[in-house]
This record gives structure tokens, C-alpha cells and sequence, in this order.
């Protein structure tokens, strides 16, 4: 795996971690796809949604296989298409994304702001960060 790859798996992982659909949307935005028009809409549904009290921890089970499996998606998409291992690549994607759902958790609860502005700070960390290109 090239290290342009492994940087673009474990940026996109990140974001995935801390917003699901931040990964696949970014990774949608890059094609031609239909999909194009469709993954960027539920991920800003998702950042919305992270703001109302409907929206269970992140690290609860159930929300973070989601994330885990949205990370193997997109690291092995990103492997892939850089020839190299979907397997290995899907499974960096999905540590990289429980690992940064955990810190993302633990980080917004300690920020001395109320959890809705914590929210659109994570927002605009994970839309600077989703906005890198690709090497």
C-alpha cells in the first residue's frame, strides 16, 4: 500500500469515525456516480441530526460497528483504488474509525461548551478535514 493510500485511508477513517456518512461522502464527491448527489445530502442530514437529543453516543454498539463498517467500506475503496488491498485497507479504515469515535467522544465531553456548539466545532473540524485531496 502507497503511502498516499494510508494517509487518504486514515484521514478518511478519521472523519468517518466522527461523522458516519463524512467518509463516504468525501469518497462520493471524488466520482461520477449518482451517488454523488445522494451521500453528501445524508451526511449533512447526519450533522443535523448529531445536534438533537434523538442521537445516541457514538460508542454505543450499535453506532460504532456502523462507523466500523463505513470505515472498512471507504479504507478499502481508497485501497483499491490505489491498487493495493481493499482487505488490508478496509480494515485500517475500520480501526482508524473506532479509534477516532472513541476519541471524538471523549474530546466533545470535555469541551467547555454545550454540546450543540461542540457539535458544530467537531462539524467544521471534520468538513476541513474531509476537504483535503487526495494525493
Amino acid at each position: 500500500m502507497t503511502r498516499a493510500a494510508l494517509a487518504d485511508i486514515i484521514r478518511l477513517g478519521t472523519v468517518t469515525g466522527m461523522r458516519s456518512m463524512a467518509g463516504p461522502a468525501a469518497l462520493s464527491l471524488r466520482g461520477s456516480s449518482a451517488w454523488k448527489q445522494v451521500v453528501p445530502l445524508l451526511a449533512v442530514g447526519e450533522m443535523m441530526a448529531d445536534k438533537t437529543s434523538l442521537v445516541g453516543d457514538r460508542i454505543d454498539p450499535l453506532p460504532l460497528a456502523g462507523r466500523a463498517l463505513m470505515g472498512a467500506l471507504v479504507g478499502g475503496t481508497v485501497a483499491r483504488d490505489h491498487r493495493g488491498s481493499a482487505i488490508a485497507g478496509g480494515l485500517i479504515g475500520a480501526m482508524t474509525a473506532v479509534v477516532a469515535a472513541h476519541l471524538a467522544y471523549r474530546i466533545r465531553l470535555r469541551m467547555p461548551t454545550s454540546s450543540t456548539i461542540g457539535g458544530v466545532i467537531e462539524d467544521a473540524f471534520v468538513i476541513a478535514l474531509a476537504s483535503v485531496p487526495a494525493r
